[in-house]
Formats: C-alpha cells, sequence, structure tokens
C-alpha cells in the first residue's frame, strides 16, 4: 500500500464516507462484508487491511485507485455546516458570570403553522429562576432571530430558559433549556469595589449604566 492509502485508510477519513461508500472500498479491497454489518466494523475491517498491507510491505492495490480520489476529495473538499437541523430545541453557552448565550430553532413546519395563525403575536424568552419564587423575565424575539445574548444579576442563581410561542393570551412552550447555574459575583444590596474582582472586570458589568426609578424621573426634561 502507498503512502496515499495508507494515509486516507485512517479512522477520520473512513468516518466521513457514506455506508455505501465504505461498502464499494471494501469490495475493492477484496473484503467481504456481510449484510447489515454496522458501518464500525466496516471501517475496522478497512484499517486492519490497512495496516496489514503497511507491514507486509505489500504493493499498492491497482483495484481500489478509483476509490483513491474519493478519499482525497473527501479530506480536501470542505464540509458546509447545515444552517438548520429542522427541530425544535433551545441551547445555553454561559459567557461568563453574567451573561449567557442562547440559541434556538423551531421546526419548520410547526414555524409555519404559528405564525400563519391569525392569533399570532409573536416568540418569546421566558426566563425563570427556578429556585425560588421570583418572577420570570421575558424578552421578546423576532420570527427570523435565532439567537440572543442575555444579562444575569450579580447575585446569581439557577436558571432555565424556555422559547415560547405567543398565540393571543395563551403561552406555548415550544422548548426549554436545562438547568444551568450563574455564579454569584457579588451581593447588589451591598458596596462593593467592582475593580479588585477580575470576574467582574471580565462581565464588563462596569460599564453598565444601570437607572433606578428616581434617576430616571431626574433626567426627564421639564418645560
Amino acid at each position: 500500500m502507498d503512502a496515499i492509502q495508507a494515509t486516507h485508510l485512517k479512522r477520520p477519513c473512513l468516518e466521513s464516507l457514506t455506508t455505501q461508500e465504505l461498502i464499494q472500498v471494501a469490495d475493492s479491497f477484496g473484503i467481504d462484508i456481510p449484510p447489515e454489518l454496522d458501518r464500525i466494523f466496516i471501517i475496522e475491517e478497512l484499517m486492519e487491511s490497512a495496516e496489514e498491507e503497511e507491514v507486509s510491505d505489500a504493493p499498492a492495490n491497482k483495484k481500489a485507485a478509483p476509490y483513491r480520489k474519493l478519499l482525497e476529495k473527501r479530506i480536501t473538499e470542505p464540509v458546509p455546516l447545515p444552517q438548520q437541523y429542522n427541530i425544535t430545541f433551545i441551547e445555553v453557552m454561559l459567557r461568563d458570570s453574567l451573561w449567557a448565550f442562547t440559541f434556538w430553532e423551531v421546526k419548520s413546519d410547526d414555524k409555519e403553522i404559528y405564525e400563519k395563525a391569525d392569533d399570532f403575536v409573536g416568540y418569546q424568552l421566558k426566563v425563570s429562576e427556578y429556585r425560588n419564587s421570583q418572577e420570570p423575565f421575558t424578552i421578546l424575539v423576532g420570527t427570523e432571530d435565532d439567537a440572543w445574548y442575555i444579562g444575569f444579576p450579580p447575585g446569581g442563581g439557577h436558571f432555565k430558559i424556555e422559547l415560547c410561542a405567543l398565540r393571543g393570551d395563551e403561552e406555548i412552550v415550544l422548548a426549554a433549556s436545562h438547568p444551568f447555574t450563574m455564579p454569584r459575583l457579588f451581593n447588589p444590596s451591598e458596596d462593593v469595589v467592582l475593580y479588585k474582582n477580575p470576574l467582574i472586570r471580565l462581565s464588563g458589568i462596569e460599564d453598565f449604566s444601570i437607572l433606578h426609578n428616581n434617576d430616571r424621573e431626574s433626567r426627564i426634561k421639564r418645560a
């Protein structure tokens, strides 16, 4: 087996082939594949065959030459990630102690049904702290949105995020994230020297301009 074939008959490259292509490659090397054999075992057989030919220093199998091009193409050809998976889900990734990135998808058939309904209002993210009685907060998102950064209070807590469709007065939960924990940076009711905590600096909370009710009133322009 030549160097090119030996390199290509490695697990990552073989796993990039379809089951039918694996069977064709095995046939070209003279390996009999029983019907309904799982692709995992086909890959193992091909790798074992490659190792045997490398050890014996046997010449390259000429019958396998057409599949060398197939393997080379699979290695050099970029594989695009799908834009959508056509399933309904929501996932959460924590960025730091104050921010989480959430992304979601609504199955295309369901999405069409919801959005064509006369009473369809829109979608929202409902963020709930599930270990206490605090009211959840909601974020309205557009029909074309599929991701959002969400800020959380510095006091931390245990949360989940639900993706909901709004129809009239009804809230339909389409998907819910796994429960997750945001770490506590500090107690908002206490005076804290923000710059001394590296997690606080990372979160960027020092750049926030938080308006309280009395601040809002004082900023109203009066005639």
